[in-house]
């Protein structure tokens, strides 16, 4: 969650998940579908107070990019959790393709599993499955990846999407960047949000392609 009343998720995408992929799982499949949640948001973690070192009595501010505090704040912890409540022996499977080696690798030694290496699809093969049973979120139309809305990793064409389809979002980004006492005021790796809006807006404008 963005925060206590907003999913942290692109709005489409949050709308796939509960309109169609619950229901075809729950309804076709007859498959459990559980959405879990967090006791911390992303408010949490940008109004976090830091506590020790030279940034001490900070806010932390936007999180960094790479292996954000997002995901070991708010989404390990509540899989974690309900991971424990099930059997000792029970398996986590993971959507890593057959053409990721370098994510596979890191399965060994765990008890996480890929289908799609098991039954040896690649990233093109799952994108066909999913359209062909109309499982496919439509965030693919803008971009290649799933990510949170603010994320710190993503690119142009996701930020763009929330800029110009979602501006009420971006501009909750626009105003947490101007609170005062922030160790991190940058989005991405080095343009806080105002820099980022200011220069897809110009972008565009000259009819420049943003992927």
């Amino acid at each position: 969650m963005f925060d206590k009343d907003t999913s942290g998720e692109v709005p489409e995408h949050r709308d796939f998940v509960y309109d169609v992929l619950k229901p075809f799982c729950e309804k076709e499949m007859g498959i459990k579908f559980n959405i879990l949640h967090a006791s911390k948001t992303y408010d949490d973690v940008f109004h976090h107070i830091i506590v020790r070192g030279p940034h001490k009595g900070l806010k932390r501010g936007f999180a960094w990019p790479g292996m954000c505090a997002v995901n070991r704040d708010c989404k390990i912890p509540p899989i974690d959790k309900y991971k424990k409540g099930l059997s000792p022996n029970a398996v986590t499977y993971v959507g890593i393709a057959l053409d990721e080696p370098v994510r596979l690798a890191r399965l060994d030694g765990t008890n996480k599993i890929s289908l799609l290496e098991k039954y040896k699809l690649t990233e093109n093969d799952a994108t066909a499955l999913c359209a062909q049973y109309g499982l496919l979120s439509p965030i693919y139309g803008h971009c290649r990846r799933n990510g949170c809305w603010f994320c710190p990793n993503a690119s142009d064409a996701e930020l763009r999407h929330i800029l110009t389809h979602h501006p009420k979002l971006f501009e909750q980004l626009l105003q947490w960047e101007q609170e005062d006492n922030l160790f991190h005021r940058r989005i991405t790796r080095t343009e806080t949000p105002s820099e980022v809006k200011a220069r897809l807006l110009a972008d565009h404008r000259v009819g420049c392609s943003i992927s």
